[in-house]
């Protein structure tokens, strides 16, 4: 690629596989003797890549990868600030610091530099010490930056890890005490995961399901009967049909998860899990009409974490074998939760599971 007034490699396949140990550095500025100043500044310590306009920089951002960029605020045409905006609207650079070229050295321009998303400016006092000295001072900062994210990337996944092993743990001995639900808490979890992506497939609830409740709704899934654990084996295990008392007592274990996780609150405050598995916990069995248990909320009332849970419990227990009943088939089940829509069932999920029925079944195959 032939830039005026120098040469500019980018670079090969051969020179992606093995990169140059100088961090790359990307300039763009329109004058020919800058790009050759800030090349002769730079080159010792980076490999210099330097761009006329950002209409030309912009296409090989990402293959270059840099670790800094100076950009020169007045230039024919581009606005320093708006390249600046566009830069930061690229994910693979989006953190990359950048340090603005003006001969303007006003307050104002400094508040806008920062303001707009660069980390620094430099003068019309373009000495060589000072430029190369900002440039390494902030590829060490952005470089620390990204090992910093990285290993807390890398602590959350092990966190993440150690959290599910323990869900499945805590939901194991739930079934140990529920003997009659052998496979309901994974099964139920591969359900809702299933539901929530056609959801979002749809363009529903998208506001209120951002990618971290996505995540702790799918994990909180296997626990959301965790208040059993609070009910007499008498009940829990009884193989015939409940009498009007006992499943009334029955009704209580939302209230025994509930109560438990608000336990847990108390001394991690501000967890968005344990507040998804709470809600979860207690409104599974609320109805969309309000004929549910244990409050009786209707509507959007209900927390949408058990308006999405309440399909994938209602589903499992209908095509599962229990001595009190026998299993149905997966159009059986599909036909009564339809029936179910708008009066026990969020309207808007039971079309998301109409459109993804045959996913549950393939789950229920795969994990019968």
């Amino acid at each position: 690629m032939r830039i005026p007034g120098r040469e500019a490699t980018m670079p090969s396949k051969k020179a992606t596989a093995t990169p140059s140990l100088r961090p790359p550095v990307v300039i763009i500025d329109d004058s020919n003797l800058k790009q050759v100043f800030l090349t002769d500044v730079l080159k010792n310590d980076f490999t210099v890549f330097a761009f006329s306009s950002e209409q030309d920089a912009l296409p090989h951002l990402e293959e270059i990868r840099p670790k800094c960029f100076l950009v020169d605020m007045e230039r024919p045409g581009e606005d320093g600030f708006e390249t600046i905006r566009h830069i930061k609207a690229m994910p693979v650079v989006a953190k990359v610091p950048i340090i603005l070229i003006t001969s303007t050295t006003d307050p104002d321009t400094e508040s806008r530099v920062l303001s707009s998303g660069g980390v620094d400016f430099v003068g019309n006092r373009f000495s060589p010490e000072i430029i190369l000295n900002r440039v390494k001072i902030h590829v060490e900062l952005y470089g620390y930056r990204c090992e910093l994210e990285d290993r807390v990337r890398e602590e959350t996944h092990k966190v993440i890890e150690l959290q599910d092993a323990i869900m499945l743990v805590l939901s194991d001995l739930v079934e140990c005490r529920d003997s009659m639900t052998s496979g309901h808490a994974i099964r139920t979890r591969d359900y809702v995961d299933c539901l929530i992506k056609q959801l979002l497939a749809d363009g529903r609830y998208a506001d209120q399901l951002p990618p971290s409740v996505v995540r702790d709704t799918v994990r909180a899934a296997p626990l959301h009967d965790i208040g059993k654990v609070g009910i007499p084996d008498a009940i829990l295990n009884k193989p015939e049909r409940l009498t009007e008392n006992e499943f009334k007592a029955m009704k209580r274990h939302t209230i025994f998860g509930a109560s438990a996780i608000l336990h847990a609150m108390k001394t991690l405050q501000d967890n968005t899990f344990l507040r998804v598995l709470r809600d979860m916990a207690f409104s599974h069995h609320e109805h969309w009409d309000g004929s549910g248990y244990p409050l009786g909320l209707a509507g959007e009332r209900i927390p949408l974490c058990g308006r999405i849970m309440a399909i994938p419990d209602v589903y499992d227990a209908l095509i599962s074998e229990r001595p009190y009943k026998p299993s149905i088939s997966h159009e059986e089940a599909v036909e009564i939760i339809t029936q179910g829509i708008g009066t026990h069932f969020d309207p808007v999920v039971g079309e998301a599971f109409i459109a993804c029925e045959k996913d549950f079944r393939n789950i229920s195959e795969r994990l019968r």
